[in-house]
């Protein structure tokens, strides 16, 4: 894993925090994920900054978990059944980065300049601010029940608080695509800037720009207990939601099913690619 993978970096008041995996879609392996957690926990940590960005680069935010991990196709088969394996890559990984997004004490925003899929959709759900760059391309996905597995990264509660609970059961029971339409009209989105971006690295940019502009005034203190006392009215629920997710997380990948799945989709890939 290189550096260049997830890039960090500190202007102004911000800390920006860069997905840099366009040709895997920004999916991310376990590493990755872990790289990522570290430098969230690294930026709440900035003692100038009030707001951490998240943004990509490419045509998606984040396709989610990598099929194509090698630390999970090149192991060993025995090994991909037992409680060690999991606890190692899936259990404490997953409590840990929820823990992380959940408890970030500085404006936790995101510049989403394509679709998020999977872990990164539990994610991105709970950011304090979400910008598309283009709402006809964004859409949101929790594949879970077509892959053999249950809610992840607490989308079981955030997805509900923030989609209501038709549009959740939607993506979660029967494995729906959410569009950016819809994820607009119920407030997920706050705000869509349809074609007004060639690049996303100047849409990138412009959200830097407008939400530095935008607390340049505020009072630091302010922001940071305002942002408290939202966490406080839905951590509960949240933490709940992580723990009994990766409690079931747990068995499925011990039953087997999703090796199956994540092997067949490396496969399709595969054979994609040789095409």
């Amino acid at each position: 894993m290189s550096e260049e993978d997830i890039k960090y970096e500190v202007r102004g008041r911000t800390t920006i925090i860069t997905l840099n995996l366009p040709k895997s879609l920004n999916a991310l392996n376990n590493e990755q994920y872990v790289r990522l957690g570290k430098l969230v926990e690294e930026a709440d940590a900035e003692e100038d900054t009030v707001m951490t960005l998240i943004q990509s680069t490419g045509r998606y935010f984040s396709a989610g978990a990598n099929f194509a991990d090698k630390a999970f196709t090149e192991a060993d088969m025995s090994e991909l059944f037992t409680h060690e394996f999991w606890f190692g890559r899936l259990v404490g990984r997953n409590v840990w980065l929820t823990d992380i997004f959940l408890n970030h004490k500085k404006i936790l925003a995101a510049a989403v300049n394509g679709p998020v899929i999977g872990l990164s959709t539990g994610l991105l759900s709970l950011c304090d601010l979400i910008y598309v760059k283009d709402e006809k391309d964004f859409f949101l996905s929790a594949p879970f029940a077509t892959l053999g597995l249950v809610a992840e990264g607490a989308s079981s509660s955030t997805l509900f608080l923030r989609l209501g609970w038709s549009l959740s059961s939607e993506a979660l029971l029967l494995g729906k695509r959410i569009s950016g339409q819809d994820l607009t009209r119920v407030g997920f989105i706050n705000r869509s800037f349809d074609g007004q971006f060639k690049t996303t690295e100047e849409f990138n940019e412009y959200i830097y720009n407008m939400l530095n502009d935008q607390f340049e005034n505020l009072h630091e203190d302010s922001i940071f207990k305002n942002k408290q006392l939202l966490k406080a009215n839905r951590a509960q629920l949240v933490q709940s939601a992580n723990s009994s997710e990766i409690v079931q997380l747990l068995g499925k990948w011990l039953e087997g099913v999703p090796q199956a799945k994540f092997a067949e989709l490396n496969q399709r890939s595969q054979r994609k690619n040789k095409m």
